[in-house]
This record gives structure tokens, sequence and C-alpha cells, in this order.
């Protein structure tokens, strides 16, 4: 099948070999030939459905063909159908590596490393809180004296002692 083809021989290299494409153009690929794959599958069921239609009062050579026509294109579709589940089945898998890998690098780092990231990531989110909490309490207090420079007096507990 290939064996005449020079050029087929050297394009199966970059389809095929993953190492060589790198995950992010196979997840490419796959995606492109899953639209492709879409488009061949939407074909193939108007083909199906157009010849069911002939089926219905046509002479018997005709309908002959449009039998053959429906299992043809049935046939096609099944081959799509189960094309895409391997596809998908890459892709799942390719982002299992991915997520494999991640956790690999993670535990690989030093746990001195992590855990000073991890305190820096605390710190910041107490830091955010602090300053959230410093703003709604300057917001208040300057509510507190726009009411006194309007005449409105003090709060009523600080007018109790409170």
């Amino acid at each position: 099948m290939l064996d005449g083809d020079p050029q087929a021989i050297d394009a199966l290299p970059d389809v095929i070999e993953v190492k060589a494409a790198g995950a992010g153009e196979l997840e490419l690929l796959l995606f492109e030939f899953t639209t492709e794959m879409r488009a061949q599958f939407d074909l193939f069921r108007r083909l199906r459905a157009g010849a069911e239609s002939l089926l219905d009062g046509a002479d018997e050579g005709l309908a002959k063909q449009a039998r053959a026509d429906i299992k043809a294109a049935t046939d096609a579709i099944a081959l799509i159908v189960r094309t895409l589940e391997k596809s998908d089945a890459l892709l799942r898998q390719l982002e299992r590596d991915r997520l494999d890998a991640e956790e690999r690098l993670l535990e690989a780092r030093d746990p001195e490393v992590l855990r000073g990231e991890v305190e820096a990531l605390i710190a910041a989110r107490v830091e955010q809180a602090v300053a959230e909490r410093l703003d709604a309490a300057v917001a208040v207090r300057m509510a507190e004296v726009a009411g006194l420079a309007e005449g409105r007096g003090p709060p009523l507990a600080y007018a109790e002692g409170a």
C-alpha cells in the first residue's frame, strides 16, 4: 500500500510518532480529525436518508441499488463511530498522561520549596483578608465621621457609653 509512495511514507512519522509531533500537536490533530469525521458522519447519514427515500415506489433495480447504498452508508457510519471512539480514548489518555506527568513533577519537587510556596500562599491570603476587613472598618468609620459632620450625632453605641 505505501511501498511505491515515498511521500506517504515520509508523512507517516509526522502523524504517528507522538514523541516527534508532541502531545499538543497530536491533540490538535485529533480535534481536527474529530471535526472531519463529524462532517463525514453527517454526509453518510444524508446519503443513507436519500437512499431510504428511494425504496418506496421505486422499480426493483433502483430499490436494489438503494438498499446497497443504505448498507454502505450504514457500514461507513459504524466505522466512523468506532474511529471517533478511538479518537476520544486517545484524547482521554493524553489528558491522563498529562495529569500523571504533572503529579510526578510535583512529587519530585523539594518538600521545603513546596512548604515555602504554601506558606507564601497562606500569607498572601491572610494579607488579603486583613486588607478587606480594614477597608470595611475604615468605610464604617468614615460614615460615622460624615454623620457627625452633618450634625447627626454619634452612633447609638457611643451615646450609651459602649
